[in-house]
């Protein structure tokens, strides 16, 4: 082959595409050639190519077996003791190669026996510098594990420039690749630990995550690159796996985006396919794994058509996002058919299904972006409905305070007048029956209505105000009634809050309620402090004691009388929603029982 100066230096790389000197079953070198008085006997082999698939005058080769590869450059005169490169892809399945009767390169061990041969792929870039116009390349191949022999992909020539630089290029393309496939990975993988009722999530993170293993094992072999000694066998079993794996994951993805267009019966059939294929790939020796990829092709094919299919219909159907789906599947289609045919040696092009699988995910990540982008607009959405219903409750229990509060003004002055009728009764009476005795009734009268409009209009006043509040007005009952009442409390703070006329109600509803002449009453106000359920309540009973009752009250039995009802919207209005009042009969008399929650 003649290399002229105009090719070499288009900065590109050289494809040595065409027909090699082919010696079956024999390893020569330079030395073989020189010394042999007679021509050698061999055929010629078109590369990229496999000598299994060579046939001429009804003679055919197995690929179990090793031969020799060779071929002449003729180089332009400018460019001896000039840096050149050649670029070798990996063969079926080792290679050993001589430049001018010396090793530039080696792909495992080149054996004439499969217990002599170490299979290796991993595709390199070698330099050297001709010392001559004509370079002579011979290559020892040798394969006893592959259904296939020699080389599917170009063996390259150019500078060293030219191809450091194309090397790189096919580097960080794969590179790209693989981050961009574990970045999909990990990040659908993550949105799936946030909302693990969403399966299609998972189906998607395992599907990248397989596809970077195809990568990985394929292309410039990355993982080879970072562990040099990873085993063949296994290298080769992850890359069938990769293939095989990735369409029921990719079946079950679809079958959870687009549902009623998915058959499952359909699914599940091509799932198992894939499955038994996989299963295969796992237990048997290397060449029959290579035998199940003609099959998986076949399915593979059957597969893209039925995605196509149901990816149609959901077009059709006006499903969200299915034409952007529908084309990335077209273009991922396309490049796996491709690759068949490349991989049949059918067609002279290159490995696209990188390319294909960018172009899906990046279409299906789209996808399911705008999928969660919408997701959290609705999302955004409720939550302003949300702080709006929470807006318009508190608005409401505003208006209903408001709306309470009304009715305790109401209740206010329903009340006040009752105390001034009932005092003022008492103390015409006395005016007429003994002076001294109507002064001290006004004294007492005088001291419960100051405190009465001191306290009346506030929300919260001290207990203590409270209790001066009852002691005055049960003084102007033993002077209007001329009877004994007893006063006692226990464990109250004067200085806590509570809302006013609260007890002074009770102690007047009970002389309200009294009808017994001879009846004595003795009051009581009991504090407590108790925890329930890590909350801490403020507990208040009062109680009144009856003595010498002729006969039996008759308390209301509703509870709902005007005294009790101001005392709950005090309450409430204080303490909205942390208090509670239960009422009854006790042992000795009649008790009201008042909790607060402390907040």
């Amino acid at each position: 082959m003649i290399l002229t100066k105009s090719m070499l230096q288009s900065q590109t790389s050289i494809k040595l595409d065409g027909e090699w000197e082919f010696y079956y079953q024999k390893l020569l070198n330079s030395e073989d050639f020189k010394r042999t008085n007679s021509k050698i006997e061999n055929e010629n082999l078109l590369l990229p190519g496999f000598w299994n698939e060579f046939e001429q005058k009804g003679k055919t080769y197995s690929p179990l077996n090793y031969s020799t590869l060779r071929l002449h450059l003729i180089l332009p005169k400018e460019f001896i003791h000039q840096p050149l490169a050649f670029y070798i892809p990996h063969a079926f399945t080792t290679y050993r190669m001589y430049l001018n009767g010396f090793l530039i390169s080696e792909n495992g061990i080149v054996g004439t026996s499969e217990k002599e041969t170490k299979e290796y792929w991993l595709p390199k870039v070698v330099f050297f510098s001709p010392e001559s116009e004509t370079i002579e390349v011979i290559i020892h191949v040798a394969n006893f594990k592959s259904l296939n022999a020699g080389f599917r992909q170009s063996i390259e020539i150019g500078t060293q420039e030219s191809m450091i630089r194309i090397k790189q290029i096919r580097l960080a393309f794969d590179v790209f690749i693989i981050s961009s496939l574990f970045v999909i990975s990990l990040y659908h993988f993550a949105l799936f630990l946030l909302r693990k009722n969403d399966l299609s999530l998972l189906y998607f993170s395992m599907y990248s995550f397989f596809s970077l293993v195809y990568k990985i094992t394929s292309g410039e072999f990355f993982l080879i690159i970072l562990f040099p000694n990873f085993e063949w066998l296994w290298l080769i079993k992850l890359f069938f796996l990769s293939i095989y794996l990735t369409f029921p994951l990719l079946l079950s993805f679809i079958g959870e985006v687009f549902p009623d267009e998915t058959s499952k019966t359909s699914n599940y059939i091509f799932q198992f396919l894939f499955f038994s294929f996989s299963i295969v790939v796992l237990v048997p020796e290397s060449k029959w794994i290579e035998e199940t990829l003609f099959p998986a092709e076949i399915v593979m094919l059957f597969c893209c058509i039925y995605i196509c299919w149901i990816l149609s219909k959901a077009v059709r159907n006006k499903k969200d996002s299915a034409l952007g789906f529908l084309f990335g599947f077209l273009f991922l289609f396309l490049t796996v058919l491709n690759d068949i045919l490349f991989e049949k040696n059918i067609i002279k092009t290159e490995v696209y299904g990188p390319i294909g699988t960018f172009v899906l995910f990046f279409s299906q990540a789209f996808f399911l972006s705008k999928k969660h982008s919408k997701l959290y607009l609705t999302i955004e959405k409720q939550n302003e409905e949300l702080e709006q219903s929470v807006f318009l409750k508190d608005k409401i229990h505003h208006t209903n305070i408001h709306s309470k509060r009304m009715e305790l003004e109401l209740y206010k002055k329903t009340i006040q007048p009752h105390f001034l009728m009932n005092s003022l009764s008492a103390i015409r009476y006395w005016v007429s029956e003994n002076s001294e005795k109507s002064a001290s009734i006004l004294d007492s009268l005088v001291g419960e209505l100051r405190i009465i409009l001191k306290v009346a209009s506030k929300p919260l006043i001290s207990i203590g105000d409270e209790i001066d509040l009852c002691k005055y007005h049960i003084e102007v009952m033993k002077m209007r009634l001329e009877k004994e009442y007893k006063f006692k409390t226990f464990g109250i703070d004067p200085k806590e809050l509570i809302p006013p006329l609260i007890f002074h109600t009770l102690i007047e509803n009970a002389f309200t309620h009294e009808d017994s002449p001879k009846a004595k009453l003795s009051f009581g106000i009991f504090k407590k402090n108790t925890t329930k359920e890590e909350k801490i309540f403020t507990s208040y009973c009062f109680i009144v004691y009856h003595h010498e009752k002729g006969k039996k009250t008759n308390p209301s039995k509703s509870g709902s009388g005007t005294g009790l009802e101001y005392i709950r919207l005090r309450l409430e209005e204080s303490f909205a929603g942390n208090w509670s009042l239960t009422h009854g009969k006790s042992r000795n008399g009649y008790r009201v029982l008042i909790q607060i929650r402390k907040k």
